[in-house]
């Protein structure tokens, strides 16, 4: 029997449904949303897609407009486009018209150039925020099939000298990324193959009109030698690109250059036990000078502050907390004591404890563990102490004041800090003076490096450069080192390292910008998972980074070996926070905000502190979510007696309100607010 002509759905450009007969027939939004999603989801429950299409709606209710929704499709279109049973399913009689390359299937040489065009193109549903992050994800993930599969289709092309096509496919590749420089360096290659070099050189002038225009940059050295080579007809431009493998000097030079005068300062401050402050501009080389100086002291115990922490009393304290216990397993904490931690981490909480009388301070129990936990330690390095929240530098204030001098037989071993000193709040600022007038600390400025120091460390690093391009790199690194490094690294990653240096150095935003050309090398997998690793900002895994993405665990692993390899991530952090606040910066505001989304939804189903969800739903723009959980975030900040964030905490919850036009919630929050001042106006 002949097949029965079938309803067409069209999803990528424009959406079009098409019946049987051929004619183009209306289709709403919410008849639309509910073909996409089931034509990409397949089989889904009614509560989730009820959920969905109606987000503030009871679920009974809700469910009750999907089976209406259903009835009026059906009398609309006169057949059942949508297969009704216990789960919801696309009917057969509906054909998607979806490419193989959507499903990940198919070779390139058996289909068409895919053409740009993004799921449902002029559809939104910002009414439903869930669905509308939904489809926001698909689009990436449909962006990320349409490059890979164009890539490989132009290598096939190429392969077998169909110049002509190849072209065509680089040129859709450009519509669809109009910023890459890969693209742009595709289509110059390919047009110089096909005997056109006019139509490459016009190709590379378009690649520094768009840049100029969009970024403000000019484009990479490894474009412009490329079009150089292309004007001379002096390239192979056929030779397969190579993954470059950064020389071990590169990646770590092996001396520590032009730091004598603060290691010096560094020994004095060790010999009187005070706690030493390493400050300095990112990237000036703090962490390296911290490592190598206390490398040659003995055993250490590394605990860091995070982006982020500012947000949680004590969240600090508790990260580094839990790194004394994991290194100490054979530690045992007592009832008391667990009791008393139980604001700061309820998860190590066992049956019974809570009905312990609190018979300690959390501040004596917190000295308690760092002291039990560092008894074979000779130093504590801190990293990145402005990240730190007050709480926590509070309660090293107090540990470092009852045990001075440090490290002679007071029981806490040497204490040694990296901070951005541009970047300290003015009440760390206090303590961190304070203590160095009381003769508690020494704080040591890192300056950046002379001259002769940033040829010396050149010479380290054993890359042929010539005279000029040294003299050049020098003046542009400004005498930070890191700034030298990510711009050699750019150079040997480019090809430009030995014997053509380019005309000029990116300048814009220097080593953001820097870090940006790598980024662009990533994969689009890769990205996405730093990205999500970025918005999360602190404390995550590679399994909460999965639940923020909904991807699957093993190809966030593989992503995170990527960036591994890349040399942006060092175990579960970021290898320099420039990298991760360059990360941050290049996310566009719609793919934050379901980041955001995605992280504030994670992180409950991961039990985080409530402060920390608020935020995300707060920085996501939904304030209904955010304000109940910042008034949570307060009274959590009470059981740590942590009133000022608190108050700040409930401030934030009454400014939502006002904004949502919620009186009487916002005079319910102020009353607890005014609660916290009560027992001190009445004492």
């Amino acid at each position: 029997m002949p097949t029965p002509p079938l309803w067409q759905l069209h999803l990528l450009g424009q959406p079009r449904l098409i019946s049987p007969a051929g004619e183009p027939r209306r289709c709403d939004r919410k008849p639309l949303a509910v073909l996409t999603y089931l034509a990409v989801e397949g089989s889904t429950s009614r509560s989730r897609l009820a959920g969905l299409l109606w987000p503030d709606t009871l679920e009974s209710t809700a469910r009750n407009n999907l089976v209406q929704l259903l009835r009026r499709m059906k009398r609309t279109y006169g057949d059942d486009l949508v297969t009704a049973g216990d789960t919801l399913e696309l009917s057969p009689l509906v054909q998607v018209m979806l490419p193989e390359w959507f499903r990940g299937s198919g070779t390139p040489q058996g289909e068409v150039t895919p053409q740009p065009g993004e799921l449902l193109e002029g559809v939104d549903f910002d009414d439903m925020p869930d669905l509308a992050d939904w489809l926001l994800s698909q689009r990436e993930h449909i962006g990320a099939a349409q490059t890979a599969w164009l890539n490989q289709m132009a290598a096939a092309l190429e392969e077998r000298e169909e110049w002509s096509e190849a072209i065509r496919v680089a040129q859709t590749l450009l519509q669809l990324n109009p910023l890459s420089e890969d693209h742009y360096r595709l289509l110059m290659r390919l047009q110089y193959l096909n005997g056109d070099r006019p139509a490459a050189l016009q190709t590379f002038q378009r690649c520094q009109q768009v840049l100029m225009r969009e970024l403000g940059v000019e484009p990479m050295p490894v474009t412009t030698l490329l079009a150089e080579e292309i004007e001379r007809g002096a390239v192979d431009v056929r030779a397969a690109p190579v993954k470059v493998q950064l020389p071990l000097s590169v990646r770590r030079p092996p001396t520590l250059i032009g730091r004598t005068d603060p290691w010096l300062a560094m020994e004095r401050g060790w010999n009187q036990g005070q706690f030493i402050i390493l400050s300095g501009a990112p990237g000036v080389g703090k962490s390296r000078l911290m490592h190598d100086f206390v490398a040659t002291k003995g055993k250490v115990l590394r605990v860091e502050a995070k982006p982020g922490d500012m947000l949680v009393p004590y969240s600090t304290t508790a990260r580094n907390l839990l790194t004394i216990l994991a290194a100490h397993p054979e530690f045992r904490l007592k009832p008391w004591q667990r009791r008393a931690l139980a604001p700061l981490l309820p998860d190590l909480l066992e049956d019974g404890d809570l009905d312990v009388p609190n018979v300690a301070p959390l501040s004596a129990v917190i000295q308690e563990i760092f002291q039990m936990g560092t008894q074979d330690v000779q130093a504590i390095v801190y990293e990145d102490m402005q990240y730190a929240d007050p709480a926590s530098i509070e309660a090293g204030l107090v540990l470092i004041s009852s045990a001075f001098p440090l490290g002679q037989g007071s029981g806490v071993p040497m204490m040694l800090c990296t901070v951005r000193s541009d970047e300290l709040n003015a009440s760390t600022q206090d303590v961190f003076r304070q203590m160095t007038l009381n003769g508690l600390a020494t704080q040591i400025a890192l300056c950046p490096l002379a001259e002769a120091d940033i040829f010396a460390l050149l010479d380290e690093l054993e890359v042929p450069l010539t005279q000029e391009t040294r003299r050049r790199l020098a003046q542009f690194a400004g005498g930070n080192p890191l700034y030298l490094l990510e711009t050699v690294r750019n150079m040997i990653e480019n090809g430009t390292a030995a014997e053509h240096a380019p005309e000029r150095f990116p300048v814009t935003d220097k080593v953001s910008r820097i870090i940006d050309r790598r980024l662009e090398r990533l994969s689009r997998g890769a990205l996405i998972t730093a990205r999500a690793a970025s918005v999360l900002q602190s404390d995550f895994n590679l399994e909460l980074i999965s639940d923020v993405l909904g991807a699957q665990l093993f190809d966030v692993a593989g992503h995170w070996e990527e960036l591994y390899a890349a040399q942006l991530v060092m175990g579960d952090s970021f290898a320099h926070d420039l990298v991760y606040e360059t990360i941050l910066m290049g996310i566009s505001d719609p793919v934050r905000r379901l980041l955001h989304r995605g992280a504030a939804r994670a992180l409950t189903r991961a039990g985080a502190p409530k402060a920390r969800i608020a935020a995300h739903w707060h920085n996501s723009g939904l304030l209904r979510e955010a304000a109940p959980l910042y008034v949570e975030a307060a009274r959590e900040a009470m059981l740590l007696s942590r009133m000022q964030e608190a108050d700040h905490f409930y401030q934030l919850a009454i400014e939502m309100y006002e904004q949502l036009d919620d009186p009487a919630q916002a005079a319910a929050v102020r009353v607890a607010r005014a609660a916290l001042s009560a027992p001190a106006a009445n004492g």
